[in-house]
Formats: structure tokens, sequence, C-alpha cells
């Protein structure tokens, strides 16, 4: 039995590698062209893991996992959400800038955010599964930190801190994907538990 995890973007992979890391699975990233890019069109980021996902397929002889996550903003009704990584064009960076702008005439105690994650599995029996992990936080008046980049300066967590000024590390016990796929990890070995 093999995990193959659904994703082509490199950070995510990272991510996916290591929070699978202790399963008593062979793991298999998929090669560039292998599987056709999915669109993602769903409104949710478990529709869109679940999306990324199929793709792949389900597999007789193979688990499948694909993610998604992004930031959602309170004020302004969740935005940008599934869109993140595209509501503009740029980079993390550029779209973070831009989102301060939208936010510039919010007031601190209206800035509440969470970046959210859905994890997807697809199961050799047919069954698909979805685990979602959420770090709340708010978006802070101006982007600080040099530890990371993009919306890691601008998301603030509870101490009043940036990510960027704490840094992954720090933050990763708590993170928002982390979460997610320790959910996921769970469900694989209790569906590879309960096989005969």
């Amino acid at each position: 039995m093999e995990l193959i995890l659904a994703t082509w973007n490199e950070s995510k992979k990272k991510w996916l590698q290591q929070g699978m890391a202790d399963l008593p699975l062979s793991t298999r990233i998929l090669l560039p062209g292998e599987v056709e890019d999915v669109e993602e069109t769903g409104s949710t980021f478990a529709e869109n893991a679940l999306l990324k996902a199929r793709a792949v397929g389900h597999r007789p002889d193979a688990i499948v996992v694909a993610e998604d996550s992004g930031l959602c903003v309170d004020a302004l009704n969740g935005f940008p959400g599934v869109r993140t990584a595209r509501w503009a064009p740029g980079t993390d960076n550029d779209r973070s800038a831009l989102l301060l702008k939208k936010l510039q005439d919010v007031p601190p105690g209206k800035r509440t955010a969470a970046f959210c994650s859905a994890a997807a599995v697809l199961f050799p029996d047919g069954r698909e599964a979805v685990y979602e992990g959420r770090l709340d936080g708010q978006i802070a008046l101006y982007a600080v930190g040099e530890l990371s980049d993009g919306y890691d300066r601008i998301f603030q967590l509870s101490g009043g801190l940036t990510i960027a000024q704490l840094g992954r590390e720090k933050v990763e016990p708590v993170d928002h994907r982390r979460q997610a796929l320790a959910k996921l990890a769970t469900g694989i070995r209790q569906w590879l538990g309960g096989r005969v």
C-alpha cells in the first residue's frame, strides 16, 4: 500500500511529507504532468482538496491525500478564502499588501481572521474523508517580521506578534495545516487498523 501526495506545489509537498512521515506506508509524490493540473472551482477548502484528490482518483493499492488552505478575514466575509493564492496577480507579499489596503478603515478589534486548511483522503475502498484545521488570529495594521514572508507578516496571533516575528517553527505546533494533517494521519491509521 502506498500513500500518494496529490500536489504539485513544492511547499505543500514538504508539509504533506512531514505530516504523513510516521505512517507505515511508502510515500509517492506526483511527478509534473503525471496528473492534469486541477482547476480549484470549489467554494470551500474541503471541496478544493477533494477536487485535487479526485484528479488522481481512487486506486486499489493506494491512499490519495490532497490539501487546500488559505486565509479568511471576517471583516471581508471570509475573503480571500479559497482564492488566497490567486485573488490578485503577483506574490503573497503583493497580495498581503493589497489586503492591508482593503482593511485600512477597519479598526484593530474588527480585523479577526483565520488560516484554514482542509486535508482530503481517498481510500482504496472508495471511502472519502476531509479533516480540517484552523489557526485564529487577526490582521495587523502593517506588515512586520523577517522570519517568513507573505501573509505571515500580517497575521497576528493572540500574543500580538505576527507569524513572521515568531518564526514558523514556533507556530508549527498549532498551525492550521499541522492540525488538519494530524487528524488525517489519525484517520488513515484507523482505516489501516480496521482492514482485515
